[in-house]
């Protein structure tokens, strides 16, 4: 005691009382006869986490403001050494109660919220610094705390396993209308279908976006997906959005994961540990914590949506990106981006059929009198410049309400060059014909004028002829002869020449038909083909179809013998009627 008395009066102490937060333990003399009753584990426990100018505590003071002016990290510290050291292991109630810590360390006039706020901050910073589930116990042990187990162990998770974890978690993600399809973390640009349906790629934890570098990953990926699929090229790419992680944000969900993976593998060796029930408690309640941080820092990291578009008015060949960031909230990535792009309109689930026609009339069908509705889905699906839409029944849905309509268009089931068969228009349908035709209101209108007054025409012509006839002869020619009376009782007579039999109509009985395939879409066209032609003729009663094929091919070079002995055994083994080379 006289050591610390002396001490105590060189560093010229202005405490009123010598209490155990007083006592220096960083004074060889007093430490030593301290901790002469202790193991020698002790001594370097004391100068890392109690007392010393290497000590945390003393960090802390010479760090906070607030605590360097009483020391209160220190006092606090010293507090504890001295009111918990002794205790043993196998003790049930271990460590100093926080009232009695306070009464070791609280000079009169002294504010107590300084010293509460320094245990909590070394609660949370020491390795050896113990406190109880309830938090109002605080010990020294020897043996490291769990936490400074994770932390340590956490130094050692690889890059690869956080990033499995993250992508883990992503992949449970489910799909959020109106998107069709959501592709999460794809490897390459083959992951994601080319399809005429709209579509959210989640891009992986390591593409990364940063606003301040221009060549990023994320818009490395981003751009080779909307522009190829796999070797070949996109053609769909009007169906396609993009979410990517910021690249600060991310630096704190890898540390998250890495703590989160740290407490799991403690988890799992609790045995192997030797954890006993307080520390397998909070072994449990660290793992949920973390857990929780994980799911939170996910949905903050993936904050950037990118979604394609062209402007006109600029450059109608490049591709432009309106890249907007999905902050707030906690929802998923795939609802907030959703949310966004409706709001935006980005993406269309209802289409007023003012907007379709305008679209037509500014670039579609300028310089035509109809389109086709199947090309002008394909139109509406490629291009960037035209308005996204969720999917092809957003634009029947359309369709259906414009031809209700006499303002917008007409609807067509086809077009045999001069006349549209089956126009209407101003009423109500069913269901709109994927083969059919999008005809201009004008057009449709002079159709149908012409179609009305045909069809009066006839019905005067009909109702005249049926009145005034009165005998009905035919003469040996075979045409008919009608006797019409006249005014004075007598009859003149009008002679038809009616088609014979054999003048009549011909029906056709063959159809035939051949055209050049592309070598690059030859897949989309011959599908296009059977679709369109093959199924209407196998689909009629007793029509017999036939299908060939013919291939030539022409080399300036020549073929390789390689060549020749490759296609012409595929040739045999497929059976193929007639093959072979020419000089």
């Amino acid at each position: 005691m006289a050591a610390v008395i002396h001490e105590l009066w060189m560093a010229n102490d202005a405490g009123l009382m010598i209490m155990p937060g007083s006592i220096p333990l960083d004074v060889p003399n007093v430490r030593d006869e301290l901790t002469r009753h202790l193991s020698d584990q002790w001594n370097s426990l004391v100068d890392r986490e109690v007392d010393g100018r290497h000590s945390i505590p003393f960090e802390k003071d010479k760090t906070i403001p607030r605590y360097g002016s009483k020391l209160a990290a220190r006092r606090v510290a010293r507090a504890v050494m001295l009111g918990s050291a002794p205790t043993d292991r196998a003790q049930k109630v271990r460590g100093i109660e926080a009232p009695r810590m306070r009464l070791g360390v609280i000079q009169p006039g002294e504010n107590i919220a300084d010293f509460n706020d320094a245990l909590n901050t070394l609660a949370s910073s020491l390795a050896y610094f113990y406190t109880n589930t309830s938090n109002n116990r605080f010990w020294y042990d020897t043996r490291p705390t769990l936490r400074k187990t994770a932390e340590d162990r956490a130094t050692q998770v690889s890059a690869s396993d956080v990033e499995y974890e993250i992508e883990t978690r992503l992949r449970r993600l489910r799909k959020e209308e109106p998107f069709a399809g959501i592709h999460i973390c794809p490897s390459s640009s083959l992951d994601v279908p080319d399809e005429q349906v709209a579509r959210l790629v989640i891009l992986r934890p390591a593409d990364e976006y940063s606003g301040a570098d221009q060549n990023n990953k994320a818009m490395t990926v981003i751009t080779d997906i909307l522009n190829n699929r796999g070797s070949a090229p996109r053609i769909y790419r009007n169906m396609l959005a993009f979410a990517a992680p910021d690249h600060d944000i991310m630096q704190s969900l890898k540390q998250a994961v890495e703590l989160f993976l740290a407490w799991q593998s403690i988890k799992a060796d609790s045995q192997n540990l030797n954890l006993d029930a307080e520390q397998n408690r909070e072994t449990d309640n660290n793992l949920r914590r973390e857990n929780e941080t994980v799911e939170a820092r996910i949905k903050e990291a993936y904050c950037w949506l990118f979604v394609p578009y062209i402007d006109q008015n600029t450059d109608i060949k490049t591709i432009a990106w309106d890249t907007i960031r999905i902050n707030g909230g906690g929802d998923s990535v795939i609802k907030k981006a959703a949310s966004k792009m409706l709001q935006n309109e980005a993406i269309i689930t209802q289409w007023a059929p003012v907007l379709l026609k305008m679209e037509l009339d500014n670039t579609l069908w300028r310089e035509m009198d109809n389109i086709a509705i199947k090309k002008l889905w394909e139109y509406l699906s490629t291009y960037c410049y035209l308005p996204r839409l969720a999917n092809e029944n957003v634009l029947n849905d359309t369709i259906r309400t414009g031809v209700n309509s006499m303002e917008y268009f007409a609807v067509a089931s086809g077009f045999d060059g001069s006349r549209y068969i089956d126009l209407k228009s101003n009423q109500p349908i069913d269901m709109v014909e994927h083969s059919g035709y999008l005809v201009k209101i004008d057009i449709a209108r002079k159709q149908l004028n012409e179609d009305e007054i045909e069809k009066q025409t006839e019905e005067e012509t009909n109702t005249g002829t049926s009145s005034s006839i009165s005998a009905v002869t035919s003469d040996e020619s075979g045409a008919v002869i009608h006797a019409i009376p006249t005014e004075e009782g007598e009859t003149t007579s009008k002679v038809n020449n009616l088609p014979t039999p054999a003048e009549s109509t011909k029906k056709s009985t063959r159809f035939f038909m051949s055209t050049d395939l592309d070598t690059t879409r030859i897949n989309r066209d011959v599908q296009r083909y059977v679709e369109e032609i093959i199924q209407n003729l196998t689909s009629i009663d007793g029509v017999r179809v036939k299908v060939s094929l013919e291939v030539v091919a022409e080399s300036a070079d020549g073929f390789t013998q390689q060549t020749v002995r490759t296609i012409s055994e595929n040739c045999r083994t497929m059976r193929v009627k007639d093959s072979g080379f020419e000089e």
